[in-house]
């Protein structure tokens, strides 16, 4: 029994020993790690002794030197991901019900009214003898020659005349058919007595303008701005004549024009030929002009004919004035839809320029509804959204909204009354994040 005792203690002690050396291996590892030094910028850089990088110049400092921060409660917000919510200390505005004018405000364009667009159609064929407008909306005034044509048709009806004046006179029948003849070409009765008064045909004809305005060719009007909306009105000729040697087309009551708007150069040219019923000019006339703004779909909806609309222009020297809204209609442009308010003024003296700014303001009946003010809402094309304050923290949320009112909109969906609302929403957008929206 002693022997076996005497055996194990050396087995003891050889165990005892082992341990010792395995542990001091590891206290000299543990130190000498301890003692190496590193560069932060290069890595590669390990001394065993403090120094200065080789490559960058910076302090070394010793390897698995990191202090880490504790994660409290205070800090839990960081570890939420950015695009779920975002921080930031900015005034709010608490959602509230109540009931306000629908105030709406638009921008909007003084221009041409199409029913004062008259045209100047041709009613023989014939050669451009000599041309008198020069470029799209040049200034005219009625009876101002624009054209002298030279025309066969023209040149035998007047023969044919002269001919039975000579020749049988008291055939009144005959004289009277030969006179229409004239007539419907667009001869008038005094021209027609000039033709009988010199006992000469004539062989180039002129043609005078029967409207004051702006003469604008034909071909022209496809890329003239304001004039490519509804399609112009032609109107009917009653009367009317010319001095001379001229031809009448027809008269008008206007006298006044305003100043030139976008000038280009005719494409007309001496030596062309124009065709029977072919229209070469219209003329515009500004002794009347719309004013026309565009609505959101949203805020049409309280928009009726003869509602009163205060409009006010760019140019100080024009006063605002009162008027009423003549003409509400749908309208679909650049896929977006809108809603088109005219306003006619009475412009014989020209005070309102075509292609002037104008805003219009429109108050409709008071509405009652949610309200916030519109720049805390952020329009995202396809959502429209709020951030909602929510403890220490602001959340988007998707919103529908209603009609405008000044720098109000209406909230008809999403929000609830007391809610905290961020006051500037775009504020909240950083260009690193998106916004993702609890649905």
């Amino acid at each position: 029994m002693k022997s076996s005792i005497y055996l194990l203690f050396p087995i003891f002690f050889l165990l005892v020993f082992a341990g010792c050396k395995q542990e001091e291996k590891k206290t000299t590892t543990h130190s000498h790690e301890e003692e190496e030094y590193t560069c932060p910028m290069h890595p590669q850089i390990v001394q065993d002794e403090p120094g200065s990088c080789p490559i960058c110049g910076m302090d070394l400092v010793k390897k698995g030197n990191h202090s880490s921060a504790e994660v409290s409660e205070e800090l839990n917000y960081v570890l939420k991901p950015t695009n779920t919510s975002t921080v930031s200390s900015i005034a709010t505005v608490q959602l509230e019900e109540k009931s306000r004018q629908i105030k709406t405000i638009s921008n909007g364009i003084v221009t041409y009214d199409t029913r004062q667009a008259f045209s100047i159609p041709i009613r023989f064929s014939g050669r451009i003898e000599k041309l008198f407008v020069t470029y799209n909306f040049q200034p005219v005034e009625k009876g101002q020659k624009i054209l002298e044509i030279y025309s066969p048709d023209i040149v035998t009806a007047q023969r044919e005349l002269l001919y039975l004046q000579e020749s049988d006179p008291g055939n009144t029948s005959l004289m009277e058919s030969a006179k229409e003849k004239l007539r419907l070409l667009g001869v008038t009765d005094k021209q027609i007595q000039q033709l009988n008064k010199t006992g000469r045909e004539n062989y180039s004809l002129s043609i005078y303008s029967p409207y004051s305005g702006y003469m604008i060719e034909e071909s022209a009007l496809g890329n003239s701005a304001n004039l490519s909306q509804p399609a112009m009105s032609t109107s009917t000729s009653s009367g009317g004549g010319m001095g001379g040697d001229g031809m009448g087309l027809g008269s008008t009551a206007s006298t006044s024009i305003s100043g030139p708007a976008n000038q280009t150069e005719i494409q007309l040219r001496e030596g062309m030929y124009l065709n029977a019923g072919q229209t070469a000019f219209r003329v515009i006339n500004t002794d009347k002009v719309w004013a026309e703004f565009n609505i959101y779909q949203q805020d049409a909806s309280n928009i009726k004919v003869n509602q009163p609309i205060e409009i006010s222009f760019n140019d100080p020297g024009i006063d605002k004035i009162e008027a009423k809204v003549n003409f509400v209609q749908p309208f679909f442009e650049a896929g977006e839809n809108f809603t088109k308010v005219r306003v006619y003024l009475s412009n014989p003296k020209g005070k309102y320029k075509v292609g002037q700014l104008a805003t219009g303001t429109i108050v409709s009946e008071s509405k009652n509804g949610k309200w916030i003010p519109s720049s805390a809402v952020l329009d995202l094309g396809t959502k429209t959204i709020a951030f909602v304050k929510k403890g220490n923290e602001f959340q988007p949320v998707a919103i529908t909204t209603g009609q405008r009112s000044e720098d109000l909109i209406e909230v008809r969906e999403g929000l609830s009354v007391g809610d905290k609302i961020a006051y500037n929403a775009q504020f909240m957008i950083d260009s690193e994040s998106f916004i993702r929206i609890n649905q």
